[in-house]
């Protein structure tokens, strides 16, 4: 009898047992599954976020576009050209920001009459390199180096250039890439629109401020006509061409994450410069295969709003020494 009651007891307990684990199961799926329309709701939203320019303030130099001239159509043939050039105004400013109504939220800073600072470096050293691999085309490689307000940069350029010689005179056309990096003090205003899954919104502005350095490959298109007659005293020639040089690049940080659909548009305007350059000029040789180049390189810029000052002037002397 005593037996009896035990293996009945023990059976009641196993059974009991068994239903809470039963009951548990459920209770935790139940809310696993009650949850999902919950994260889903709260996470399929729509982010639109649009991005205006407060003020930016930049460092760095004018890159200026090599200048190869043509004496000869002997090939191959290897040039090197250091340079120098000195900047007769450092210090440019211009409008890069969208006009919209939420700047009186910002009491952050106080801004300054144009959105765009420039500080441009005063000196600019180089070294070209100019490898003619055939009487009409070459292969051009150089590097810069500048310094202002404490930041030095080297940059270069990589390019090609078709020429021709004859009866004293040469023309050439010269396109490639310029490497230069900027460093960048830039405040943000960012507008958000969430739009939730049943259709309520909700907008809300955020104020950046990012202070970094970036690196840019920008275009640029020169043609020159030099005279190349070894007996007289001085010759003479003039480049010109267009240049197009990115003054910053980058996102405001932000952690915010969101599942769904995301825009973004940015109407922070221009980041980049344009440059008309014109470079009259005298050389003279030195040797069979040295010369002197004397110029003023004179710089337009065409892209940035009320642009001050748009002209820029740099004389320039410049060594080149054929092997």
């Amino acid at each position: 009898m005593f037996t009896k009651n035990l293996l009945n007891n023990i059976y009641l307990l196993n059974k009991i047992k068994y239903r809470r684990k039963v009951m548990k199961r459920l209770i935790i799926i139940s809310a696993i599954y009650c949850s999902i329309p919950l994260l889903l709701f709260s996470g399929c939203v729509t982010v639109e976020e649009t991005l205006y320019l407060r003020e930016a303030v930049v460092t760095g130099p004018i890159t200026p576009s090599p200048i190869h001239l043509t004496d000869s159509s002997d090939t191959p043939s290897v040039t090197f050209s250091p340079r120098i050039s000195y900047n007769t105004k450092n210090s440019f400013t211009g409008d890069i920001e969208q006009f919209n109504s939420y700047y009186q939220l910002d009491t952050i800073i106080i801004p300054s009459e144009k959105s765009l600072t420039w500080n441009i470096a005063t000196f600019n050293a180089g070294l070209d390199m100019d490898i003619a691999v055939s009487r009409t085309f070459a292969i051009s490689l150089g590097v810069n180096y500048s310094s202002q307000n404490n930041f030095s940069t080297v940059g270069g350029n990589v390019g090609i250039g078709l020429f021709g010689y004859g009866k004293g005179s040469a023309f050439r056309f010269d396109m490639g890439l310029q490497i230069n990096s900027m460093r960048y003090d830039a405040y943000t205003i960012v507008h958000t629109r969430e739009t939730g899954f049943f259709g309520g919104s909700e907008e809300y502005i955020s104020f950046f401020h990012d202070v970094g350095e970036s690196t840019h490959f920008d275009p640029y298109f020169n043609l020159t006509y030099n005279t190349a007659f070894k007996n007289w005293l001085v010759n003479f020639f003039i480049n010109a061409g267009y240049s197009i040089q990115t003054l910053f690049s980058f996102e405001p940080r932000t952690s915010y994450f969101a599942f769904g659909h995301f825009t973004q548009t940015d109407l922070r305007g221009s980041t980049t410069a344009g440059f008309i350059n014109i470079t009259p000029g005298i050389y003279f040789y030195i040797g069979e295969s040295s010369r002197v180049l004397l110029g003023t390189r004179f710089y337009i810029e065409t892209q940035i709003n009320e642009a001050e000052p748009s002209l820029f002037i740099f004389p320039m002397v410049q060594f080149d020494f054929r092997l």
